[in-house]
Formats: structure tokens, sequence, C-alpha cells
């Protein structure tokens, strides 16, 4: 909720402040990025100060396993998202310090998966279904899932395991029509984000017959909410799959859980982003050459464990799913799929703000939360202490920074917001070894290189590397 609140009172429909003519790309995306940074912060400093102030007996560690907005999608973002990287750490420092060594026993281990925004482009132009999204489980990782596109079948009810590779989309759908036990396959919906690559898989399921609801971004809620049966669009169909739409790999595991949970069932299959990103190719093309893998692309489903498992369920990536667990979904703007879960409403008269959360818990409990605030100081102040150390870090000539951050530095609540910020915002370069970093200098060159950090990013990284020796080891012990 304070996550949603953030990027509700900083950046929703930042966009649409500036005219027309200079809404470009460069600048939508950088407002994007500032929104992610936005959500990323107060998330994880809602995550540390409730974990490091739980009583002994009531103990947990986070740890972040999945996450969105890492990689590099040629052409349009530079990759490097500020995110909640994956081996961030949420807990007292005394179990952070000892993490991967013999953890005491009153402690538990919970894995942790986000989004921090999905549909960041409709944030910063205030369109409906905008939201911040986690979830918590007290099972351990089996594989990592990498940030690449995935290829994903879903239904609202359970459907026997079956190899995408070895069935067309209309096999799939039959499969998935038999789980809500329709008749036919025409009494299904399939939801798609439109992209080009999408065209030839929603012609052929709509001239089978097959409705096709499409939006141009947030392809997680979709998921989250399939098979509900209040849910209805104009025609009366409901939201009951979604057959062959390729989105993000973190979006298909934060949506994945919750359906599951709820008594859905879902299967995977990673894709080449490569081959999906090119503009050379015609949407034809791009769907025939989904899986046409380059080197770097199959290592990385090697590394994972993938390469024996071309198709996946939640039970591949998780020990057990149902071992208990929470997601949550706070509404930034207003929901098109559940229309009662509004955007954040901030009252600048009484102080007082609200957000609605959508959660799922593990037994399939499924409810909707309207959170309400009061400001100790006003709406504006609250605006302000929201706000990613960035934003002042950014504003200040280069003979003040070091100056800023050493006061940021010096101060104890400033520091812990100012470690969160160097975490979410610089983790491409960042190696974390127990409750340090070592840190890749050739990486932030990288990095710079290809428009995902800039020179000031560049200036901070050398600065505080200066002022907070503690926080770094070396890569040559």
């Amino acid at each position: 909720a304070l996550a949603a609140i953030g990027v509700s009172l900083h950046g929703r429909g930042a966009l649409n402040k500036f005219a027309k003519e200079q809404q470009t790309g460069d600048l939508s995306e950088r407002l994007k990025r500032d929104n992610d940074r936005t959500a990323a912060q107060v998330m994880s400093e809602v995550l540390q100060a409730t974990t490091e102030t739980l009583p002994m007996g009531e103990e947990v560690l986070i740890e972040s396993t999945i996450t969105e907005g890492v990689r590099i999608k040629p052409g349009k973002e530079a990759g490097g998202n500020p995110t909640i990287a994956v081996g961030a750490l949420f807990g007292k420092e005394k179990h952070c310090d000892i993490y991967g060594l013999d953890m005491p026993k009153n402690v538990t281990q919970l894995c942790m998966g986000n989004d921090v925004i999905d549909g960041t482009g409709k944030s910063i132009k205030g369109l409906h279904s905008s939201l911040t999204a986690l979830f918590l489980t007290e099972s351990n990782l089996k594989r990592h899932l990498p940030d690449i596109y995935v290829q994903r079948w879903m239904s609202g009810k359970y459907f026997p395991k079956f190899n995408p590779r070895e069935t067309d989309l209309i096999g799939a759908a039959k499969v998935i029509a038999e789980s809500y036990n329709f008749s036919d396959i025409g009494k299904l919906s399939a939801f798609f984000l439109d992209r080009p690559r999408h065209y030839p898989a929603m012609d052929a399921l709509n001239n089978a017959g097959v409705s096709t609801p499409f939006d141009k971004d947030g392809d997680l809620m979709p998921a989250v909410v399939i098979g509900m049966d209040e849910l209805r669009f104009p025609d009366e169909r409901g939201l009951t799959s979604m057959i062959g739409e390729i989105g993000g790999s973190a979006e298909w595991a934060v949506g994945v859980l919750p359906l599951v949970w709820r008594g859905g069932q879902a299967i995977g299959m990673l894709t080449s982003q490569s081959s999906l990103s090119r503009k050379d190719l015609d949407p034809e093309k791009k769907w025939k050459q989904r899986f046409n893998f380059t080197e770097e692309e199959f290592m990385l489903i090697q590394d994972a464990r993938f390469e024996r498992k071309p198709y996946f369920t939640i039970w591949d990536i998780l020990d057990d799913p149902f071992a208990g667990g929470i997601s949550a979904f706070g509404a930034i703007t207003d929901n098109y799929y559940l229309p009662f879960m509004t955007g954040v409403v901030a009252n600048a008269e009484t102080g007082k703000i609200t957000a609605n959360v959508l959660v799922v818990n593990s037994l399939g409990m499924v409810e909707c939360w309207l959170m309400e605030y009061k400001c100790n100081t006003n709406v504006a102040t609250t605006t302000k202490l929201m706000a990613s150390p960035k934003e002042e870090l950014e504003k200040v000539s280069d003979a003040e920074l070091e100056k800023v951050i050493g006061k940021m530095l010096d101060d104890e609540h400033a520091s812990k917001r100012f470690r969160i910020f160097f975490n979410n915002e610089y983790y491409p370069a960042v190696i974390p070894v127990q409750n340090k970093m070592v840190l890749l200098h050739h990486a932030v060159d990288s990095l710079i290189e290809r428009g995902a950090l800039n020179e000031c990013d560049r200036k901070i990284i050398a600065a505080t590397e200066r002022l907070a020796r503690g926080w770094f080891t070396s890569s040559d012990k």
C-alpha cells in the first residue's frame, strides 16, 4: 500500500505534465525509472522497518528471489531498472550478517518475488490497472527463473500439465476449455498484451471463436484475476485464460502463485527475447522464431537448469508453493478488472490517504483491504519523505555531492534509506556478500555506456566508496 502511495504522490500521471511534443520515448523511460525507483525505495523501507522490529520468536529474514526490470530490451529499455534485486535481504542486521551460514532456528526465512510496478507505462500516464506487486512464501526456491520472456498458458481452473511444444494453440485451448467444463473453446477468452509478436496467435484463436481481450501494458494483474466468477467483460464473457501470451518472467511467477493458490493452473516456457525484440521481423516471423535462442540465452537457460525442462509450472520454481504465504497488489490507479479497487486518493485538507490492496493467501482466500493513513504533518511532507535519496542528489552540484551524501550517512535513518537506494539502483554492478558488497567498476562503465546509468551515478558511487568503506569488501580477498 505504501509503495503505491509513494508512486501516486510522486509520479502518477507524470507524463501528462509535459506538452505533447515533449513526450518522447526517452522522457517516458526516464519517468518510468523514476516511478520504479520510488516504488522500490518505499517497498524496501517498509520491509526493512517491519523485519528489524519484530520481537524474538517472530523474527524473519526475507530474501528477494524473483524480480523484474533487469533485462535489456533492445531499442526500448536499457535494463537495470531500479528494483528490489535478486539477493536483497530484509531483516535484523545480526541475521543479515550471517546469511548463508547457520541461521538461528527461531528465525523464519522467507522468499520474496516482486514487480515493484506492474504497468509502469500506465503509472506515468495515469491509466487504469497500474499496481505494485509482491509475494512472500515460506517455500525454498528450487530454480532461479531468468529475467527473460516467458510464454504462458493459464486457467482459473486446474488442468493437467501438457507439453506446449507438442500441441498447437487450439489444442491448448481445448485443454483449458475442459478445465472449465466448457462444451467448446468458443466460450473462452484469452488475454494478450498488444504486441506484434502476439498477432498470429490472436488471429488463430479468433478464427476458432476464442475472444482475445488485450491491453497495451500490464499482464500481471490479468493472471491474478483469471477465472474469477464476478469478472465479466461487456460481452458477458469472463476472463478465463492466457493461451500462448508472452511476457516477463517475474510477472509470470508473481501472478501465477496467487492463481495457483486460488485453484488455477499455469504453464510457462522460456522464449528468445532477442528474436522477439528484433525490429526487422514481421509478426509472423517473430512468432515462428520465438525459440531461436542465442548462445547467451541458452547459457542462461542451462544455468537455471531449464535445458531439460522446456516447459514448467510453479512447482518447478518453488519447493512447495503451498508452504504458506501471501501476495499483495496495491492499486496505484483505478483498476479496470476489479472496479472497486480505486487508485490512491490523497486529501490535502484532512491529511488522509487511502489505498486499496488486493490480497491472496496460500489458503486461496481473496480479500481487498482498504488501507487508510493519516499524515503526521501533511500530505506535502509525506510526499517529500517518500522520495528516493537520488532526487536530492541529482539536484546538487558536483562540489556539494560528497557533502550531501556524507550528511545522509551521518544520520542513522537517512543512512539506512541511502543504503536501500544504493542497492536498488546499482545492483547490476554489485555482488552482495552477506551484509557487504563487491563493486564491479567495469560493470558500472558498461551500464553508463548503454544508458542505464549516467555520469551522476558514477560520482554517487565513487563518493559512497570513499565515505562508506565499511559497506564494501574487496574481490581480491
